[in-house]
């Protein structure tokens, strides 16, 4: 008898465009296709822990149920589990199948979009949050169940606040920040209790001070006190009292002894962000790229101080060697910044560039430049769901050059299974007024896969 599981695997990676692959025994899941669940903006492949024994046990008792009923209940819960497990992209397939059966079910919107946003493909999580907005209106409140429970064993939420919630977030880290106040203004809404209202009251804040507004920022902070009743969001909480002055840095940035890793980066982030807004950018990008190394990516302070160190790099990519201007390069593609880009090479015509794909040489800033365009890279930037890194960077400088190799993936959708597209490539940089910049710069792809054929496609660089 064909297991619903593999079924409903199957289907996701249809509707993603590709072709799943047949398991083994039976209930088994899909063999792994890639070895990392989502590739920072740095060009970091992220991958997941071991799952402790407990949360593979409740993922098997999941699975058992959705093998035997594939209800949009056992759907939601299968990708849950699955994502507890950190496998965040087999989540993402689970609901993508669920959702060709329930077109119409908020709930596995508002989960997959929250998915989409731990592997930072925050234009998809947008798309679905959206589609959940639009689907859930008119509806009355609906707690949702915790997969974790607190201490008490009550959930603190609701689905109208997750799919707010997580939409305010999405907008916030691709930088949209009037669309990020709106769906926090309408969280706030659906905040039934003191945890619910603390949690969208930081980001809101936050928001507000990215957009110079500090007389509102400060008025969100008016009702906020130490003596809240709270479960869950202590973290949170700890940092609106730092926001507004009641608990100072120096106390809210030591460490407890009972701290997890997503606490730790509740503090890391709001500290940078503080020091960011006093003008200490060196202090912030410190905290920022202590947390973008860190082992705890998928929570969403670690994801927000990925997002402001890229920022940082963005304003001011510090080319003091060759190796941090290769990793602004990096950090230009997987932003799509095509002035970014267009700093990082030698200016005038004695930058030299050949592509992968795309015959004859490539002269001078302009035609690079112009050459990055034709990829969709815009001024300032936009969010993508392709990813590039080097593996195997090899940099020897000698006096004002510097020679690297590497091999370039490509991954064009984190989210599916395809395998990224890889290849050699080498750089010749050279030391200028202002730092390292990039001369030149050969692309090559590697050979298809044995009895790949037609079927293999490359990147043009």
């Amino acid at each position: 008898m064909i297991r619903f599981t593999r079924c409903v695997l199957a289907l996701a990676a249809a509707s993603l465009g590709v072709a799943a692959a047949a398991s083994g025994a039976q209930g088994a899941l899909p063999p792994a296709d890639k070895p990392y669940e989502a590739v920072s903006l740095f060009g970091r492949p992220l991958t997941a822990a071991a799952a402790a024994p407990a949360v593979l046990q409740q993922l098997e008792q999941a699975r058992s149920l959705f093998d035997a009923a594939m209800t949009e209940e056992h759907c939601i819960w299968l990708g849950r589990r699955t994502a507890y497990a950190g496998r965040f992209r087999e989540a993402i397939a689970i609901y993508t199948a669920g959702l060709e059966k329930f077109p119409a079910s908020y709930r596995l919107y508002r989960h997959r979009g929250h998915r989409f946003l731990s592997i930072r493909q925050f234009a998809r999580a947008i798309a679905d949050f959206e589609k959940a907005d639009e689907l859930v209106r008119g509806r009355p409140l609906e707690v949702e169940p915790d997969g974790a429970p607190n201490r008490s064993g009550v959930p603190v939420s609701n689905t109208q606040f997750n799919i707010y919630y997580h939409l305010g977030l999405a907008h916030y880290l691709a930088r949209d920040f009037a669309k990020a106040e709106a769906a926090y203004r309408e969280c706030l809404r659906w905040s039934k209790n003191d945890d619910s209202v603390v949690a969208v009251s930081d980001w809101l804040y936050m928001t507000l001070r990215r957009t110079g507004r500090t007389a509102e920022a400060a008025a969100v902070l008016e009702p906020l006190h130490a003596n809240m009743t709270l479960l869950e969001n202590g973290a949170y909480l700890d940092r609106l009292l730092m926001f507004k002055g009641v608990i100072g840095e120096a106390e809210f940035a030591r460490s407890r002894p009972d701290e997890t890793a997503p606490e730790r980066a509740i503090r890391d982030y709001g500290l940078g962000m503080s020091a960011l807004w006093r003008g200490d950018a060196s202090r912030a990008r410190a905290l920022f790229e202590r947390q973008a190394a860190s082992g705890s990516w998928g929570s969403f302070a670690a994801i927000a101080a990925e997002v402001e160190l890229a920022d940082l790099v963005r304003a001011q990519p510090g080319l003091e060697s060759a190796r941090s201007a290769l990793a602004a390069w990096t950090l230009a593609w997987n932003t799509y910044d095509l002035d970014l880009a267009s700093a990082l090479f030698v200016p005038g015509a004695a930058t030299t560039y050949y592509s992968s794909e795309k015959p004859g040489r490539i002269e001078g800033l302009d035609a690079v430049v112009a050459h990055h365009r034709g990829f969709g890279f815009v001024p300032r930037g936009k969010t993508s769901d392709a990813r590039l890194w080097l593996e195997d960077l090899d940099i020897r400088e000698d006096g004002q050059a510097a020679y690297a190799t590497a091999t370039w993936c490509f991954d064009r959708d984190v989210a599916a299974r395809a395998a990224a597209q890889r290849g050699p490539v080498t750089f010749v940089l050279r030391r200028l007024e202002g730092g390292w910049r990039i001369a030149h710069a050969h692309f090559a792809n590697d050979p298809p896969p044995a009895g790949a054929g037609a079927r293999h496609t490359s990147v043009v660089r």
